[in-house]
């Protein structure tokens, strides 16, 4: 799938990569050594925060996230430097064109074009870099290429951030794909389509993907967040305990919690609605549902009651090849890590 925006920048051969997902109230992180007979999970943390870390796709204080950083590897006596982190897909523009067949050169030299043509910003306020999907199934000599888009300004404050902090970033990918690129390799969904979503803080991000490829995406600017916001004014507490009431599935702040749940499962199938009206045979097999606000309290039944469709949770330690012994002692960061373990886990590319 595609590929992330920095790579291999000044790598120095290491069997270790960290993979960082910072959301907008929470930096989540994982540490995976690449061995002979697969991954092995060196230790995984997450730190959450009442006030915002990401605004429009932008690291609000970079100082802060280096120092938060910083003292979660130290506490976690976490001594590798080379990172992978993720930019949220509603900062990112994510557009397919089709182009005649061509070479690697001749590609690399048009796709300046084809970014000028469907990308709304000059080129020099941007970075981009594309993915080449396959042949077009309705126009044999046309390639389906996909292009992924963030202004320089976003991509700067994430380096700048990890500089701060003393780290080697060698990718910057975005969020959604990760997910994507999860459920493809632990799930390994053939002959149907599947939807992936990744329920935060303040936006749901929703793909349709089929195989290796992805079909749809949309961001819903609705998470978590706007839930503890809404239980916070109507009970009149503190953020705290507006977070706890919703963590605990409160039974005093039930009807909200419906409210919440109603609109997520209504813009989940209208985005299967919009996409099985472009894709009549298509049929979806399965959502898979990760992000933090998916653990909320008759979500994932809602879903399921909803769209008719099986639904289940992404757990991305089936990735790792060690003993579920071990594994169950990480059973709570669950829906957390998918993000982040798949960004530890591109230490293959690097090495590649």
């Amino acid at each position: 799938m595609v590929s992330g925006f920095l790579n291999k920048l000044g790598f120095r051969k290491s069997n270790e990569l960290i993979g960082v997902d910072i959301g907008t109230t929470s930096i989540k992180i994982c540490v995976m050594k690449y061995l002979k007979d697969g991954f092995k999970l060196l230790d995984v943390a997450m730190r959450s925060y009442e006030e915002n870390i990401l605004s429009d796709g932008n690291i609000i204080d970079g100082a802060f996230v280096s120092r938060e950083l910083k003292s979660l590897l130290q506490e976690k006596g976490i001594k590798a430097k080379a990172t992978a982190s993720a930019l949220s897909s509603y900062s990112v523009i994510a557009k397919r064109v089709s182009v005649p067949f061509l070479d690697e050169e001749a590609l690399e030299n048009t796709m300046n074009l084809e970014v000028e043509s469907v990308i709304p910003f000059p080129l020099k306020d941007i970075y981009y870099s594309y993915y080449v999907i396959g042949a077009d199934e309705e126009r044999e000599t046309m390639l389906n290429v996909q292009i992924v888009a963030a202004k320089k300004e976003i991509i700067d404050g994430y380096r700048k951030a990890f500089d701060m902090a003393g780290l080697d970033l060698q990718f910057l990918d975005v969020d959604i794909f990760g997910v994507t690129n999860l459920i493809e390799q632990i799930y390994n969904p053939k002959e149907m389509s599947v939807v992936a979503v990744d329920i935060g803080a303040s936006i749901t991000n929703i793909a349709i993907m089929k195989e290796e490829n992805i079909e749809f995406t949309r961001e819903v600017l609705m998470g978590g967040r706007h839930l503890t916001n809404q239980i916070e004014k109507t009970m009149r507490l503190s953020y705290k305990e507006a977070e706890d009431k919703k963590i605990s599935g409160d039974d005093s702040v039930s009807y909200l919690f419906e409210d919440f749940i109603f609109n997520i499962s209504s813009e989940i199938n209208k985005t299967v609605n919009f996409y099985a009206s472009t894709k009549p045979k298509e049929r979806i097999g399965r959502i898979y549902l990760t992000g933090g606000s998916s653990l909320l309290r008759g979500l994932k039944e809602a879903i399921q009651k909803n769209m008719g469709i099986e639904v289940e949770y992404i757990n991305p330690f089936l990735f790792i090849n060690e003993g579920d012994n071990k594994l169950v002692t990480y059973d709570h960061f669950r829906e957390f890590m998918s993000v982040a373990l798949y960004l530890s886990s591109r230490i293959t590319d690097l090495e590649s």
